[in-house]
């Protein structure tokens, strides 16, 4: 087939694929009810769980739908009318935790601290301890990605041993990127998408349970006709069929995709990714740009910049600037302070990052931006 244009993405999500991957998609048309895609389905679900060493005790629930719509199964599938969830929210994706568990009615209690602040494990303890009677779950976000902080997940799935509480990571933005071992660290219920990491394409997310945990959740009131996640994996183990159609093409990506992560190796991508990101903070700081979070809280996948305080700076016109030279930048999200960001995931490596680099110093210098 023809080379595809490539596009250099810096945006969280999607990013940019390999050419493999893009090809996939051109499969002979398949009825999704025929065996042939059942068992393409059905390796995809063991081959996720695979890649975060959970064989033993995890199993895969996947469906068609952004990243959101997962994390919409897990909230309104797993916790009961009497429970309630603890949400730490230090940025956008926790708050939409709570706007979800919010909308069905679920009671919950909000860590809620600024965009860009680092959670106070003893913070939290307290607010369990003020809510022990029917607390049930704890909901985190691995790497938050409006602001690129890596929160201390270990630690909170600590805790939730402690007070017995059952634990949801949303690992959208950290799943395939940074190396996850479901054999020493047990959460209940993680979260992900076929389009960040894991470089495939937008059209499919998935939770992976803990066996016991998806078990548990049977006699919880069925909230959601479409998005519950014990009738989607029962259906699917008793049939071999996705419940509803699914994005049948997003499968045979993902499926590519799937491939290329084992053929790099976890390690071998987290280190890419690593020193992509070196290089692009070692370039950042040249320039004098300034970063939102220190270093020993960023994630090492996406970065927060803090804007040029410069009145001849425009974050629209450095983005349309950049996107002319085949490098698309992302907006900040109410962190804060100002800020845009710059991700380093994907099908890229630190040439890509080099040029951008050159790009971005071609727009200061360009139009004339001083102050930092």
């Amino acid at each position: 087939m023809d080379k595809i244009k490539r596009s250099i993405l810096l945006n969280p999500g999607p990013a940019t694929t390999t050419d493999s991957v893009k090809h996939s998609l051109v499969v002979p048309d398949i009825c999704p009810r025929e065996k042939e895609f059942g068992q393409l389905v059905e390796g995809v679900l063991v081959d996720l769980v695979r890649i975060v060493n959970g064989e033993k005790n995890y199993k895969c629930v996947i469906f068609g739908g952004s990243g959101t719509a997962a994390v919409d199964a897990t909230i309104n599938s797993v916790i009961s009318s009497d429970g309630k969830i603890l949400v730490v929210s230090n940025g956008a994706y926790g708050t939409r935790m709570i706007e979800i568990a919010e909308s069905y009615g679920i009671d919950v209690v909000k860590y809620d601290i600024p965009y860009g602040d680092y959670p106070d494990i003893d913070e939290v303890e307290q607010l369990i301890l003020r809510n022990q009677d029917d607390l049930t779950h704890l909901g985190i976000i691995h790497h938050e990605t409006t602001t690129g902080m890596l929160n201390p997940i270990a630690d909170f799935l600590e805790l939730t041993r402690k007070y017995n509480l059952q634990i949801i990571v949303d690992t959208i933005s950290s799943y395939a990127g940074i190396p996850i071992d479901l054999e020493k660290t047990d959460y209940d219920y993680i979260i992900s998408t076929s389009n960040k990491n894991i470089q495939g394409m937008a059209g499919l997310s998935f939770v992976i349970c803990k066996g016991d945990s998806l078990l548990s959740i049977k006699n919880v009131c069925k909230r959601s006709y479409y998005l519950n996640l014990l009738q989607q994996y029962e259906f699917f183990k008793n049939s071999k069929q996705m419940q509803f159609t699914p994005p049948v093409q997003i499968f045979y990506a993902l499926k590519q995709a799937i491939k290329e992560f084992f053929e790099e190796g976890g390690d071998n991508r987290y280190s890419r990714y690593c020193q992509s990101w070196e290089i692009l903070i070692a370039g950042l700081k040249e320039i004098g740009f300034r970063l939102l979070l220190p270093e020993n809280q960023q994630s090492k996948l996406l970065t927060a910049i803090i804007e040029p305080s410069d009145p001849k700076y425009d974050f629209n016109q450095m983005h349309d600037y950049l996107i002319e030279r085949n490098f698309t930048i992302y907006p900040g999200k109410r962190a804060k302070v100002a800020t845009f960001r710059i991700a380093n995931i994907g099908e890229i490596d630190k040439t890509d990052i080099d040029n951008f680099l050159c790009s971005l110093k071609d727009y200061i210098n360009e139009y004339k931006i001083q102050s930092f």
